[in-house]
């Protein structure tokens, strides 16, 4: 079940699709922590709001947040010019503990009912971890398909 290539190193494609699933989930779990704005110089070009958290429900194992238990929580924004809306913050980003209580946030995006919190710095390792995870995952994964369909 496992392949020779050019150098002589020996690989099976279940091993790669199998490790290139993992980095992928990996990645994709680390998106959960890379916090908020960039950084509070960034704040002064961006629209501001307060959200209220409203609700929290639990999300697991596995979600679009990642592998493990995480809090989805719904909270009301009210931006600066007097719009509100209505977003979905996944990842733990707020608790059932911070039900009730208000938040500084930032324009995230493009439009402008995308908000991130402002009272959080960005973690850059995360990121790049994020990134790491879905591009290498990404390529062990289709290296391996690729193998796996070229024996047959």
């Amino acid at each position: 079940m496992s392949t020779t290539d050019v150098r002589g190193a020996t690989r099976s494609p279940v091993l790669l699709i199998f490790l290139g699933v993992a980095l992928f989930t990996t990645g994709w779990t680390a998106i959960n922590f890379r916090g908020g704005v960039a950084n509070v110089d960034d704040l002064d070009s961006r629209s501001s709001a307060v959200g209220t958290v409203v609700e929290c429900a639990e999300e697991g194992p596995v979600s679009l947040s990642g592998v493990g238990y995480w809090w989805s929580c719904r909270v009301d924004v009210e931006a600066d010019d007097g719009e509100t809306y209505e977003q979905t913050f996944g990842g733990s980003e707020f608790t059932p503990t911070d039900i009730g209580n208000q938040f500084p946030l930032a324009s995230a995006g493009m439009t402008s009912n995308n908000w991130s919190r402002a009272d959080v710095d960005r973690n850059t390792w995360a990121v790049i971890l994020t990134a790491a995870g879905l591009i290498s995952g990404l390529i062990m994964f289709g290296a391996g398909v690729r193998n796996l369909f070229s024996r047959y």
